[in-house]
């Protein structure tokens, strides 16, 4: 069965590590998060589910952290605290 992935663009690796912070702290294990960065559209082709989802969110020198859920709620609620960490776009996939 495929893990669902959260994944969110930040702005600037610092942003980046706040989030990844703010999700260790709220009880998420660390081999869970992979931050990605500094990327651009073309670093993720082929390496992300569905780049082309991201669209225009996805800056030059953005990174992306991306989260292996453990379920529906999990996935809802990691998307949630990459938002308020300052997330400029989530998406939800499946690896």
């Amino acid at each position: 069965m495929p893990t669902p992935t959260v994944m969110g663009i930040f702005d600037s690796p610092d942003d980046a590590e706040k989030a990844m912070d703010e999700l260790l702290h709220a009880g998420v294990a660390r081999h869970r998060i992979v931050v990605s960065g500094p990327v651009s559209y073309d670093d993720v082709v082929g390496t992300i589910p569905d780049p082309a989802a991201f669209g225009e969110a996805l800056p030059s020198g953005a990174c992306v952290v991306s989260v292996a859920a453990r379920s529906h709620v999990d996935k809802k609620h990691i998307a949630e605290l990459m938002r308020r960490s300052g997330a400029r776009d989530t998406i939800e996939a499946r690896e």
